[in-house]
């Protein structure tokens, strides 16, 4: 992350495996992820917010379902995450999970909507 520049869009995307929780961070975490908070949780907060990121998972508010991106034997979680950088945060217009696909996996698919301005579309 360090070298990457701060001017540029970033999107940090993954299967973690952490529980972030839903105690809000100014400008890192909102209140709308999974109650649960564990300790890879707590370093994906801390990853966050030294490369200020936003988890933005957990600023929309949707159903349960629509929130748990895992699920195997019965238990159900949150586990991925997209985290995006101030220049791009504010373009994030919605992050939740698609269940309808099959991908052959425990986890569903996690989508967020990202609306560009028109100067950053390239089309080649």
């Amino acid at each position: 992350m360090d070298k990457i520049s701060k001017n540029d869009c970033i999107v940090v995307a993954g299967d973690y495996n952490a529980r972030v929780g839903n105690i809000p961070i100014v400008g890192i975490l909102g209140t709308n992820g999974e109650i649960t908070s564990k300790s890879n949780g707590h370093k994906l907060k801390e990853f966050a917010s030294v490369n200020e990121l936003k988890i933005t998972n957990t600023f929309f508010r949707h159903k349960e379902i629509h929130k748990m991106t895992w699920s195997a034997r019965g238990f159900r979680s949150s586990i991925d995450y997209i985290l995006t950088n101030k220049k791009l945060s504010p373009l994030v217009n919605d992050t939740k999970v698609f269940r309808g696909y099959d991908v052959t996996t425990d986890h569903y698919l996690l989508i967020s909507k990202i609306r560009l301005p028109q100067k950053m579309v390239y089309i080649y």
